[in-house]
């Protein structure tokens, strides 16, 4: 059965406060420039502050602060558009991947890491875990429709689309079954099939994030715990009944490798490694840096040569980047690196700033140069993208320490493609509900 959505639309300008109940406020400033695309779409968790991941403590909440889908349109001015949202159960507990989209853009799919606070609840382990994959039609970015629903069981969390658009992939915190397998047509979920690992034993290797090559026969699998990155080949010969089989070497990627994108002609993966971990402090803090590993991927396979991937450039980033985005031409990356933003004010180890790391990447060989790291203002920030340009950047943050601001935001940015490359915050920014933790382009 499905659950009832809010539909709420609100009007933005440059000269006026934008409201919505008393939980988004802000004020908007214009400046012209041409972000590319249809729209945006952003998810908010507006269940707990960001600090919760230290103190274990909610924080403030309103009636008003829903979990939601924003949508933003890019078919006009951004000082002029109406941003639409719909409330749709989400989770900031995982990686910035539990929001996908059919390559033409007409459908989103969010899965529900963990379910919405209970009435009541104070501390962040009274969350329960989620259960649903929701699909939304988005054909009509101005009257957004939760369309279907599926219950996977214990804590669906990353979602890829198949670039056919025809088959999800989903990972899952169950033992012994950690991918859902579900056919996608007319708008409506089939039936998954369920599997585990290939060629991995322990059934309680869990896999946070995956994503698929461009040429739609390949995954690309993290394992935070193994410190490893992994690639299966998706076997779609028998109708009905998708299977996994392990395509080549495990790759050691680094400690605690969060998310992971393929290069958008497919020869490299590029992956995140936080350094987070049970001999850190707080699990988190204590880790100063990450970085980006390069893997060479090897699509091709001979009887006399196996299929082996292999690690060609790595580059150190800023403090805890768990996302970062690829520029639609393969040349420029810049990780989106929390720092120490969301821990507690009083906490003397928080930071105010977060920051972005702009680096170039050799699409030949895959070696990485960084241009440097930008700090900017903002709590906890997990979302980045590039529009289809490739000249300007959307961040989707938080939350923020500044009063003045209530609630989370879109911030853009300019890729300044000079030499050296730089990237310059623009005076713009669109207020969103608290908790911003994705944001997507639909092109």
């Amino acid at each position: 059965m499905m659950r009832w959505h809010r539909l709420i639309a609100v009007a933005l300008s440059t000269t006026i406060l934008v409201s919505i109940g008393s939980v988004l406020q802000a004020q908007t400033q214009l400046q012209r420039f041409d972000f590319q695309g249809q729209f945006l779409a952003v998810l908010s968790d507006a269940d707990m502050e960001a600090s919760a991941y230290i103190d274990g403590q909610l924080g403030d909440r309103t009636s008003e602060m829903i979990d939601t889908l924003t949508l933003i349109s890019l078919e006009s001015e951004l000082s002029t558009v109406s941003p639409v949202m719909l409330e749709v159960s989400n989770s900031v507990m995982g990686w910035p991947n539990n929001l996908a989209f059919t390559p033409d853009g007409n459908y989103a799919f969010v899965a529900e890491t963990f379910q919405p606070a209970p009435d009541g609840a104070t501390e962040r382990s009274q969350i329960p875990p989620g259960q649903w994959l929701s699909v939304i039609d988005v054909s009509n970015p101005q009257q957004p429709e939760l369309i279907d629903q599926i219950n996977l069981g214990t804590r669906p969390m990353a979602v890829a689309v198949h670039p056919e658009g025809d088959l999800l992939a989903v990972s899952l915190g169950e033992s012994g079954r950690q991918f859902a397998l579900i056919p996608f047509t007319n708008g409506q979920l089939g039936t998954p099939t369920f599997q585990a690992h290939p060629e991995i034993d322990d059934p309680e290797v869990h896999t946070p994030h995956l994503e698929w090559h461009p040429s739609g026969r390949f995954l690309g699998v993290t394992l935070p715990t193994r410190h490893e990155a992994v690639f299966y080949e998706v076997d779609l010969t028998e109708p009905g009944n998708p299977t996994l089989r392990s395509w080549g070497n495990s790759v050691m990627t680094g400690k605690h490798p969060g998310v992971g994108h393929f290069t958008p002609d497919g020869r490299h993966f590029i992956v995140t490694n936080l350094y987070w971990g049970d001999d850190v402090a707080d699990q988190f803090v204590g880790s100063q840096h990450s970085s980006l590993t390069v893997i060479q991927f090897t699509e091709t396979a001979s009887s006399d040569t196996p299929v082996r991937h292999e690690i060609v450039s790595t580059a150190a980033v800023g403090g805890s980047a768990e996302e970062f985005a690829i520029s639609p031409n393969g040349e420029f990356i810049v990780s989106l690196n929390m720092e120490a933003s969301y821990l507690p004010l009083d906490d003397p180890r928080m930071t105010r700033d977060s920051s972005l790391t702009l680096l170039s990447l050799s699409p030949g060989t895959g070696r990485l140069t960084s241009h440097g790291t930008t700090p900017f203002e903002g709590i906890l920030p997990e979302g980045i993208t590039f529009d289809a340009s490739g000249n300007y950047l959307a961040v989707a943050v938080f939350d923020y320490h500044d009063s003045a601001h209530d609630g989370g935001s879109v911030d853009f940015w300019q890729l300044q493609q000079g030499e050296p490359p730089t990237l310059e915050k623009l005076d713009y920014s669109i207020p969103v509900m608290r908790g911003a933790h994705i944001v997507k382009l639909v092109q």
